[in-house]
This record gives C-alpha cells, structure tokens and sequence, in this order.
C-alpha cells in the first residue's frame, strides 16, 4: 500500500508475498480490504515523523540559511475515485463545465526544501482551504530557528500572528494589486522599506483562546525583487535586520520556494498520488500519507548517498545529484528486501543501493525554465490497471 498499484489487487499482493518469502499463504483481495479498514492513517504519520527526525539528526546536507532552517508551503487538489458515494460526501468537490461531478481533495505540504522532506502533510475536504491547512502546519512544526516561504496567497494576518507567536520567520509573496501598502512600495520606487502591522482585537483575543500572546503591532518589511521577466515581486518578511539579511539575497531565498512544487510534482507524476488502492474514506487517507512515507523514504536515502557522489564528482566542471525518480524506482524494488533484512543483510543493501543511485546521478542545470501547464496524466480506473 506504500507503493502504487501497478496491476490488480491480487497480482500485487501475490507478487508481495513472493517477495517478502512470506510462510503464509497470500490473502485474497476481498479480506486484505476489510483488514485495512483497521488500519488507522495515522500510523504513516507516526512513522514519517520519526523519519524526519532521524534524517535531521544525522545531518546530511546544510538546509540553513543565516542559521535558519529553510520550509516552504504549497497545497494542490487531487483528484478521488469517482464511484464512491461515501468519498463524494466526506471529501465534497466541484462539478465540471459539463455538468459531470468531480470528488476532490485538498492537500498542502511543510517542506524542508534543501533536503526535499515533508516534514508534516495534510490532506481535507475539497471546500477547507489552504490557509486553514497553513496554520495546522506551521502551528506543529516551526519554530524560532526556521524561515517558511509563502508563494501568493498565504499573505493572512493569521498566517503572520502564528509566526510572531512562536517567534519564527516567513517570506511571503504579495500580490501587489489586494495590498494598499504593497501598491505604495511599489509606486515609491524604493527597494525595501519598513512598515508597522496592526494586528485586529478579535485576532489578538483568539490567541489569548490558544494560549499564546501577540503583540498589538509589529514592524515588518517589504523587499522588491526584479525577476528575470521584468516583473517586479515584493516579498513581506519579519526579517528586518539589513546588514544581516540583505535586500539582494532574497531574490535567491525565495526561489527555493520551487522546490516544494516540484515536491508535490513528484508526489502527483512519480510517487502517483492520485493512484488510489481503495474506494473509502480511510483507504484515501491511508494512501495519501503512506505515500508522503513513500517520498520520504527515496528523499532520505538520496539524502545518504548524496556525499559519496560529492565525492566521485569533485573534479567534474559540473554538479550533481541524486535522481530522485530513480531513487523512487530503486527503492520501490528493493522495498521488501529492506523490511525483512536483518542488521548485516540492511548494510550491503544499503551500500548496493547507494552505488546504484550514484551510477545514475544526473548534473544540475542551474537557471533552466520551461514553460509551465503539462496537463496531467490521470492514472487508470481501478478495475483497468494493467497486468504488468
């Protein structure tokens, strides 16, 4: 259930059970179903945090910036099984031009953008937006050493008040033309200039409910960014200090905001996401975050064999990286391998694949762009998967 289904049920469960060298004999897909259901969701959870506690602990790339560790959120919709009248209710959706209804879900990621971890996920009713998925993922997880990029659409004072609460940081995209006091730092013509905030009364008392106090007014600063279109981006930041953050360097920062798009990329197009192994409430949810386990699993091991590839590499003109779809793959086949090897079998399957992730390495391209709007591919009808 951590990978995609590539066939039927029943041949992937069979091919599993080869695998694994299992004493037992395969269930049918019937009975495998109906054991699921109690299966909590939150078990993925668990197990993925502790994950990314451990690849933190270990340290294996610098994902600071100023001495702050860097995050990113975005959120995207997904798309359900269709013949699920229980899914169409609990997850709600939107009806096509057509007249043709279309259960969707929503989902938003904390990613840890130099290591290509989500460090915590969400996943909602199609009608809860991403703000409100925003404030559960920042409210958990962020801290007085970190820095999370917002992209449009998360400028809220809400967003802002967490952050100051929990005495953390934030660059947020503003879109110029909904912010009277953005319009005016553009028309100054200036490249950065301090403003102060006025948090509501409402909005101050509503902490007061979750225990944690904010400030009546906060200074904050907008930076001008010129993009290489000729577009002009303003950034809002609580990063006020100049001579430590300078103006020039944030045009850099945010572009790290990309990766947690490519993230949900992966997530949607090699992870496929949207590849449900079951037509329930709870079969959706256990997809969603065992895949986000999924993800990263193959971002952690291609966190591992990052140095050694560093290493061979050194005297080449370019970079290089791990391929994170083939790591995908890799791990993928290897998967029932490293559940069932013991301490000494896991070592020389963890070194064999680390060899065969650094053999296809790919190098880095810095400043390439492609026009965006690839129309997704929709994976197959469940009861049409093909055999192989």
């Amino acid at each position: 259930m951590i990978w995609n289904l590539r066939a039927a049920l029943h041949l992937d469960l069979e091919r599993f059970y080869d695998q694994m060298d299992a004493d037992t004999l395969c269930p049918d897909p019937s009975a495998f179903s109906k054991a699921r259901i109690h299966l909590k969701a939150s078990a993925f959870r668990v197990i993925n945090d502790q994950l990314v506690e451990i690849a933190g602990e270990f340290g294996l790339r610098d994902n600071t910036w100023h001495g702050l560790r860097l995050l990113a959120v975005d959120g995207s919709t997904l798309r359900l099984p269709k013949a699920s009248p229980k899914i169409a209710a609990h997850f709600g959706g939107l009806t096509s031009r057509h007249g043709t209804f279309l259960p969707m879900a929503r989902m938003s990621y904390l990613y840890e953008v130099r290591t290509d971890l989500v460090i915590d996920a969400r996943i909602s009713p199609y009608d809860e937006g991403e703000q409100a998925h925003a404030h559960e993922l920042i409210g958990g997880n962020v801290w007085e050493d970190d820095c999370v990029l917002f992209d449009r659409g998360y400028n809220d004072p809400r967003i802002i008040a967490w952050s100051i609460a929990q005495d953390s940081h934030f660059v947020i995209r503003v879109t110029v033309g909904n912010s009277k006091a953005a319009q005016d730092f553009v028309e100054s013509g200036k490249s950065e200039c301090e403003f102060t905030l006025t948090f509501a009364d409402d909005l101050i008392e509503e902490f007061k409910g979750h225990g944690m106090a904010i400030p009546k007014t906060v200074r904050l600063r907008f930076v001008r960014v010129l993009l290489d279109t000729g577009e002009v981006e303003v950034l809002l930041t609580n990063l006020i200090d100049r001579d430590k953050y300078r103006a020039e360097e944030f045009k850099a920062l945010y572009h790290e905001r990309w990766d947690v798009e490519e993230g949900i990329k992966t997530s949607k197009c090699k992870i496929e996401i949207e590849n449900w192994t079951g037509k329930s409430v709870t079969s959706v949810e256990q997809d969603f975050y065992a895949r986000v386990l999924c993800q990263n699993i193959s971002a952690s091991l291609a966190l591992t064999a990052q140095p050694a590839l560093d290493e061979e590499t050194k005297e080449c003109r370019g970079n290089y990286q791990i391929n994170m779809k083939r790591a995908i793959g890799v791990i993928r086949d290897q998967f029932c391998q490293l559940v069932k090897a013991t301490n000494q079998q896991l070592r020389e399957l963890l070194n064999r694949i680390s060899r065969r992730l650094i053999k296809s390495a790919c190098i880095v391209r810095p400043g390439r762009s492609y026009p965006r709007g690839t129309p997704r591919r929709i994976p197959p009808s469940m009861p049409y998967k093909p055999i192989v």
